[in-house]
C-alpha cells in the first residue's frame, strides 16, 4: 500500500484554488463582490486579453487596515464572519475566506489600499502565494488590486482557458450582473483600454437596466413587485415583444447575489407558456429578498448555487409574480414600419452587443418586408354569408351540454399551472380587446377588423384565435374537474413493454384528462372515452405525447405534460384556409374576447397583430416623416 503523506501548503493552496479560481470570469466576480462588501459606490473594472494577462479592480471601498493586509490572502481568513452561527444570517456576498488566497496562489497580484483613518496606504506584492514585497505608498481611500499572468505557475490549467473573446464574455456578462444587482453603484468597465459601459449611481433600477441593454428590451419591459409573507420580488420582465434564443438575459438575484438557478427558470418560463414561440425565452431581472436563515449559499465555492428551505413554494412565489406582471398589461403584438423596413444599424449598438448582432436584430423579422403587407392589404375580400355550409364553429353559438368528470386526485402539484390562472382580479368593465368591427376575410385565414374609431387595423389569424379558445376552455374544464367527454368507437394501442407499464403507473393522469384507458393484455390498452376537445386527434399520437411528458419529469412534478397535451388537441380547431361564415367570424372573435390571453396561440404565435393608421399611411407614403 502506499504511503499516505501531508500535503505541502502550496500544492494545498493551488488545488483550493482549482476549486476557486475556474477562470478570469471568477477572479472578477470576487473581487468586485469584496469591493461591494467594502461599502464602496464606485467601482471600476479594467481587463485585457480576456482577463489572462491583466484585471484590475478598483473601488472606494472602506479599504483594509496596514495589519490586516497580509492576513487578507491566507486561506480562510475573513471579516465577514466569525463563527459557523453566522452563516445562517449572512447580509455580505464573500465569506469563505478563499478568494485572495486562491487568486495570489496562481498568478501574480498586486493590491494598494487604504482606510480613511490612516494617512499612507499599502501597496503588497505577492506571486504565487508568496510576499515579495510590502510598503506605504500614497493613495486614495479604497481598494486596488491588479492580477496579472494568470496561472502562470499552473500550465495545465491556463492551456485549458478559451479564446480572450470567450473570457472576455464572460466577463462582460459577469460585470453586467454584478452592475444590475446593486443599482446604487456606479460601475465603469473597460475591456483592452476601451470603455465597454458606465453605469449610472441611482435609487431607480430600470435606469441601470437602460444604460446596459439596447432601447427594444426597455421599451419591453413590465415591472414585477411582489411581496408576500417571506419574500419580496421586484424588478423587470419583458412582455410578448421581446425574446431571445437562450436564457442569458433572465438574472436573478437572491438578496442581493446574483445566482443560478436552473429549476427557477423553467418557473419564470412557465409563466410564459403558450405565449412565446417554441424556443424563445422572455428576459428578465428579478431581486428577490427574504431572511437569509431560508437559504443556504454555502454549497459551492463560487456561491452562485443556492438552496432555499421551503424551494417549491418560492418558485411558485416567482412565478406568481411574473403572473401579475404579464397580466397587469396589454400585451398584443404591435407592427410599426421602422420594424419592418429596416434592421437596427451595428454602429449604435451598446458596446457590449457589437459581438452580438445577429441575436439583436432577430425581432426584427415580425413580417419579410413592406410588400408583403401592402400585398395583404390590397387583396382584402369580402365573405358574403353562406348559410347552405355547415357551421364550423357552431359549439361556439350553441351552449354545450356539460358532463361531469369524476373529482381528481390531488396527484399533480399545480406549480406550473398555464397563464390563463390570473391571481388579480380585473374590473368588470376591463377588456383586453377593444370591440372591433370585422371588415373581411384576408387567404380564408386573416380576419381583417378595425376599431369603431377607425384609427387601428387588426388583423387576426382564425387558426390561431380558435387554437386559443380551445386551449383556455380545456384549461378551464380540467381545473373545475368538468371536463367533457365523449364515448368513442374502442380503439386498441399496442405499446411497448416500458411504456405499457408507464401507463398504469400512471393510471390517475389519463383518468384525470378524461382518458377512459383499459387492459387489454399482450403490452396494449383500450382506449373507450376522450374529452370532446380530442375528437378528431390520432389517439395513438396523443397517448405517446403523455408518455413522453412523464419520461422527462417524476410523477411529482408534471410541470408541463398539461400544456403539452392540449396544444395536441388543435387539430380541432378551424384552420387556415377554412372559409367561415361572417356569423361564425362574429363569434370566434366574440369567444376570443373572453380569454385571458387573446394574443398569441398555446405555441406561441401571434393571433391578432395591430397596425395604426398613422403606421399603414406610413407605409403607402400617404405621410412624410
Amino acid at each position: 500500500m502506499a504511503e499516505i503523506h501531508l500535503l505541502d501548503n502550496e500544492t494545498i493552496n493551488k488545488i483550493a484554488a482549482g476549486e476557486v479560481i475556474e477562470s478570469p470570469k471568477s477572479i472578477v466576480k470576487e473581487l468586485v463582490e469584496n469591493s461591494i462588501d467594502a461599502g464602496a459606490d464606485e467601482i471600476t473594472v479594467e481587463i485585457k486579453n480576456g482577463g489572462k494577462s491583466f484585471i484590475r479592480v478598483t473601488d472606494n471601498g472602506r479599504g483594509i487596515e496596514k495589519d490586516q493586509v497580509e492576513k487578507a490572502f491566507q486561506r480562510h481568513c475573513t471579516s465577514k464572519i466569525i463563527s459557523s452561527q453566522d452563516l445562517n444570517s449572512l447580509f455580505t456576498l464573500g465569506f469563505r475566506g478563499e478568494a485572495l488566497a486562491s487568486i495570489a496562489a496562481v498568478s501574480k497580484v498586486e493590491i494598494i489600499t487604504r482606510t480613511r483613518e490612516s494617512i499612507y496606504g499599502i501597496k503588497m506584492t505577492i506571486e504565487g502565494g508568496f510576499i515579495i514585497s510590502k510598503e506605504e505608498i500614497g493613495c486614495p481611500v479604497g481598494t486596488t488590486i491588479t492580477v496579472t499572468e494568470l496561472f502562470y505557475n499552473v500550465p495545465a490549467r491556463k492551456k485549458f482557458l478559451k479564446s480572450d473573446t470567450s473570457e472576455s464574455g464572460q466577463i462582460n456578462e459577469i460585470v453586467v450582473s454584478l452592475a444590475l444587482s446593486k443599482e446604487n453603484i456606479s460601475f465603469k468597465y473597460i475591456n483592452n483600454n476601451h470603455v465597454a459601459f458606465r453605469t449610472p449611481k441611482t435609487d431607480n433600477f430600470i435606469n441601470t437596466i437602460s444604460s446596459l441593454y439596447e432601447k427594444d428590451l426597455y421599451n419591453s419591459l413590465l415591472e414585477v413587485k411582489y411581496k408576500s409573507n417571506i419574500l419580496s420580488i421586484t424588478g423587470y420582465t419583458t412582455n410578448l415583444n421581446y425574446y431571445r434564443g437562450n436564457r442569458k438575459q433572465q438574472i436573478i438575484f437572491v438578496n442581493g447575489r446574483v445566482i443560478k438557478h436552473r429549476r427557477m427558470n423553467f418557473f419564470i418560463e412557465a409563466a410564459y407558456t403558450s405565449l412565446l414561440p417554441k424556443n424563445k425565452y422572455p428576459a428578465c431581472f428579478l431581486k428577490i429578498e427574504l431572511d437569509p436563515a431560508l437559504v443556504d449559499v454555502n454549497v459551492h465555492p463560487a456561491k452562485t448555487e443556492v438552496r432555499f428551505q421551503n424551494e417549491e413554494m418560492v418558485l411558485n412565489e416567482v412565478k406568481k409574480a411574473i403572473y401579475i406582471a404579464l397580466n397587469s398589461r396589454k400585451i398584443m403584438k404591435e407592427v410599426k414600419k421602422e420594424t419592418i423596413l429596416k434592421e437596427p444599424s451595428k454602429k449604435n449598438l451598446p458596446t457590449i452587443f457589437e459581438n452580438n448582432y445577429e441575436n439583436y436584430i432577430e425581432k426584427a423579422e415580425t413580417f419579410n418586408n413592406a410588400e408583403e403587407i401592402n400585398e395583404k392589404l390590397q387583396n382584402i375580400t369580402f365573405t358574403e354569408v353562406d348559410y347552405s355550409e355547415g357551421n364550423i364553429f357552431e359549439e361556439v353559438i350553441e351552449e354545450e351540454k356539460e358532463t361531469h368528470f369524476n373529482e381528481s386526485s390531488d396527484y399533480i402539484k399545480t406549480e406550473i399551472e398555464p397563464i390563463q390562472q390570473s391571481f388579480i382580479e380585473r374590473e368588470e368593465d376591463e377588456k383586453k380587446l377593444p370591440e372591433l368591427s370585422v371588415v373581411g376575410i384576408l387567404m380564408d385565414t386573416y380576419i381583417i377588423c378595425e376599431n369603431y374609431e377607425k384609427t387601428e387595423m387588426f388583423m387576426i389569424d382564425q387558426h390561431a384565435a380558435h387554437e386559443r379558445i380551445n386551449y383556455e376552455k380545456f384549461i378551464d374544464q380540467y381545473k373545475k374537474n368538468d371536463i367533457l367527454i365523449q364515448e368513442i368507437v374502442p380503439e386498441v394501442i399496442n405499446l411497448s413493454y416500458d411504456d405499457y407499464h408507464r401507463v398504469f403507473n400512471n393510471l390517475e393522469i389519463f383518468e384525470n384528462l378524461g382518458i377512459s384507458v383499459e387492459n387489454f393484455g399482450n403490452n396494449a390498452i383500450l382506449i373507450n372515452n376522450i374529452p370532446t376537445i380530442f375528437k378528431n386527434s390520432n389517439l395513438r399520437d396523443l397517448v405517446y405525447t403523455i408518455l413522453d411528458s412523464l419520461r422527462e419529469v417524476s410523477k411529482e412534478k408534471l410541470d408541463f405534460v398539461l400544456d403539452k397535451i392540449i396544444k395536441a388537441a388543435c387539430v380541432k380547431s378551424v384552420k387556415s384556409g377554412d372559409r367561415l361564415h361572417i356569423e361564425e367570424v362574429r363569434a370566434l372573435l366574440k369567444e376570443l374576447s373572453m380569454t385571458d390571453n387573446p394574443y398569441t396561440c398555446p405555441h406561441g404565435r401571434p393571433v391578432i397583430i395591430k397596425m395604426t393608421k398613422y403606421e399603414i399611411e406610413k407605409m403607402f407614403e400617404r405621410i412624410q416623416s
